[in-house]
């Protein structure tokens, strides 16, 4: 049974040195984290609160266990840990002078995060850059791009600029520009148009849909037609509409012209 013995030396010497108090510590810590993951799940499911402040608020939560458990660990093994803060506080400092840019990016996501102008999942719009919100951070915000290339928009650049969020109400207008010729009956096209928005039933009722005059164009009488829907099926939709249009003008012989030029040319004196 000398194996035994020397197994039991180890964990004596281990224990009498603060390592097995290190990794009760550690173990506990683990143990508080996975916890408090469950209790934010269940709070966001139950209560309706926003995913990414859930998401924050857990990692700080996470994160102060995991620095008390360490500094316990720490103190278990005779470390000063005093001394460590002290001079962690000092380069702290340091960096802090340094890093004004990763401040004011945390500072702007704190706000960022409090305001809730958009949320996981949205498709927003800013500084040219446009994308699906696929992650909210306290320095940064990552946006999913059409081609499923991802991009970092710091948070300090989402409070300075104006964002536009796409996807942010459950109903959204589409709007088509068009031109028809001058000889077209306005009131006939204005029929057709509205007989196609109201036969379309993933085209809402309210808020009424528009067709609205907005110039005399060189060879076509400009109109806009405003026509609401769910967010959802905005893009298939859009597509759509324009095509029934395009059909329903066919039909009736209104006629979308083509710009019309006119070139002189001038010949040459004799």
């Amino acid at each position: 049974m000398e194996w035994t013995e020397y197994v039991y030396s180890a964990l004596k010497t281990l224990a009498a040195n603060g390592w097995v108090e290190l990794c009760a510590y550690l173990v506990g810590g683990w143990v508080i984290t996975r916890t408090i993951g469950r209790i934010f799940t269940q709070l966001e499911q139950n209560k309706n609160l926003p995913h990414q402040m859930m998401i924050l608020l857990s990692r700080a939560l996470k994160g102060v266990v995991w620095a008390l458990a360490l500094v316990q660990g720490l103190r278990a093994l005779g470390v000063d840990v005093v001394s460590i803060l002290g001079a962690a506080g000092v380069m702290g400092v340091a960096i802090g002078f340094a890093s004004q840019t990763s401040l004011s990016n945390l500072i702007s996501g704190i706000f960022l995060v409090s305001e809730r102008s958009f949320k996981l999942g949205d498709y927003i719009r800013v500084q040219g850059e446009e994308g699906t919100v696929e992650s909210i951070n306290l320095l940064s915000v990552y946006l999913r791009r059409a081609d499923n290339s991802l991009v970092r928009i710091p948070c300090e650049t989402l409070i300075k600029n104006p964002v536009t969020n796409i996807t942010g109400s459950p109903r959204r207008r589409i709007d088509i520009d068009l031109g028809v010729d001058y000889n077209s009956n306005l009131v006939r096209v204005r029929e057709v148009i509205n007989g196609i928005i109201l036969r379309d039933p993933d085209l809402l009722d309210s808020p009424a849909p528009t067709i609205m005059f907005t110039s005399f164009g060189d060879s076509s009488v400009n109109l806009r037609i405003g026509a609401w829907c769910k967010t959802e099926v905005y893009h298939g939709l859009r597509f759509r509409l324009a095509t029934t249009i395009l059909e329903e003008f066919r039909k009736e012989g209104i006629n979308i012209p083509f710009p019309v030029r006119t070139v002189l040319l001038q010949k040459d004196a004799d």
